[in-house]
């Protein structure tokens, strides 16, 4: 459990995990402007991470498939309001078989009107935040039609015996990954349409972009060397950007999958527990080299080993380790990628584990130039002012984020998700979801 009640407690875990906590007591670097290596400016330097809610319309509603509903309203108008200098909206898939959910958003020409009627509705309560849309395939965690339909890039005995694919079940073909770069491309169109600022080429969490990245052992085009592994990626963000002249194209990227080689991107071979960056810096060069400089940094995957992308007191199974290990190799692998890359505005994750301390520690981390932003989701959810209170230091520890993993509870369970502890409106799903398990 979360037991430290001073910066003394909390520095000295780091200091007995082998780490060093960054500190600052001036919060000033949280209130700083930033301006990207491609022009996207943001007021402070505190985002809100992408955060699924599973709230979008389904077919079932009558309305039209894959569009925001006025829950989904509902949340992105408290990001809004959060006073965060930039909005990561959530996963948004590129096509129908893709989505992780029949609520999961899905942007199309016949609903990109309602997609711009939610811009707007952000705009008006927050005229000066950019907000970037996340363009995804879930891979191995599609459920189009609520029931698991994995699309895999190859088979990996790790996450294949975790979610029971069988060994005869079919790898994606080259020629459907063929087809997928000019989808991103299409759903960037929309998503500029729509006025978003930018999108996101997600590469993460082992999705299926993230997962092409592993695929050391696949056959043909899009396995085995570097070259084919990244394709995928490469070619869509180069499609994005032929099609949408002036849109941001960002990435949310997984630098370190913590899944043994060869089936975990950017690990250690002989320890897949220790990062290992060549490839992942390598796969930076290149994107920026195409225009990419603001990289949302996370590690691992949710759906397998979520204690190392959200360290928690509370989940699905007792953690191999300290969460606050989690955050400092979170922190560790922003500064050496910042350091490496000093062009490229890094993202970091994992702040909201050190829930009153957060402030501090993200200000300490920006101030020391271990990363160029600081990026919070579960905390956006519990705590709606939570980037203001920062900035203006009257950040309250007591309606900060607990790390006890019910809005991931609700999330499996295939309901809307957000905050059962601080938001009314989730609490009542929670005991409904509760009422269940009786």
């Amino acid at each position: 459990m979360f037991d430290f009640k001073t910066k003394d407690d909390i520095t000295a875990k780091a200091a007995q995990l082998g780490g060093e906590l960054p500190w600052s007591d001036d919060l000033s670097p949280l209130a700083a402007p930033l301006v990207t290596a491609d022009g996207l400016r943001m007021k402070n330097s505190i985002t809100v991470h992408p955060m699924e809610g599973f709230d979008g319309l389904d077919a079932s509603s009558g309305a039209l498939d894959g569009a925001p509903s006025e829950l989904t309203f509902r949340r992105y108008e408290k990001f809004a309001s959060s006073g965060a200098g930039l909005i990561w909206f959530e996963a948004t898939t590129v096509c129908r078989e893709s989505r992780t959910s029949q609520r999961q958003l899905w942007i199309t020409r016949d609903n990109v009107g309602e997609f711009a009627r939610l811009r707007e509705a952000i705009r008006k309560t927050a005229p000066d935040v950019p907000v970037i849309m996340q363009l995804t395939h879930s891979g191995r965690y599609s459920k189009p039609n609520g029931y698991p339909s994995p699309v895999i890039a190859y088979h990996n005995p790790v996450l294949n015996t975790s979610f029971n694919i069988d060994p005869d079940y079919p790898v994606v073909s080259d020629a459907y990954l063929d087809t997928l770069a000019e989808k991103y491309a299409d759903a960037a169109e929309l998503a500029q349409k729509a006025g978003f600022d930018g999108v996101d080429v997600k590469a993460c969490h082992r999705y299926l972009m993230s997962e092409l990245l592993s695929a050391y052992e696949r056959k043909g085009r899009y396995g085995g060397s570097y070259e084919n592994r990244t394709r995928l990626f490469i070619d869509s963000i180069r499609a994005v950007r032929e099609r949408c002249p002036g849109l941001h194209v960002c990435t949310r990227f997984s630098a370190y999958d913590g899944i043994e080689y060869p089936y975990g991107f950017g690990v250690d071979r002989d320890d897949y527990r220790k990062p290992d960056f060549t490839e992942p810096k390598r796969l930076l060069a290149d994107i920026n080299a195409l225009g990419v400089s603001l990289v949302n940094l996370t590690m691992g995957t949710p759906y397998y080993n979520p204690h190392v992308n959200r360290p928690y007191d509370k989940g699905g199974y007792e953690p191999p380790e300290h969460p606050l290990a989690g955050v400092l190799r979170m922190i560790n692998g922003g500064a050496e990628l910042s350091a490496t890359f000093p062009s490229m505005t890094f993202i970091g994750t994992g702040y909201s584990y050190l829930r009153g301390f957060a402030p501090n520690v993200a200000a300490g981390a920006l101030a020391s130039g271990r990363i160029g932003a600081v990026g919070f989701g579960r905390m956006a959810f519990a705590y709606p002012a939570f980037a203001r209170d920062m900035i203006a230091g009257g950040f309250d520890p007591k309606k900060t984020c607990i790390t006890c993993g019910r809005c991931t509870e609700l999330m499996r369970a295939n309901m809307t998700t957000g905050c059962p502890v601080r938001d009314p409106y989730y609490t009542e799903l929670y005991k409904k979801l509760s009422e269940t398990r009786k």
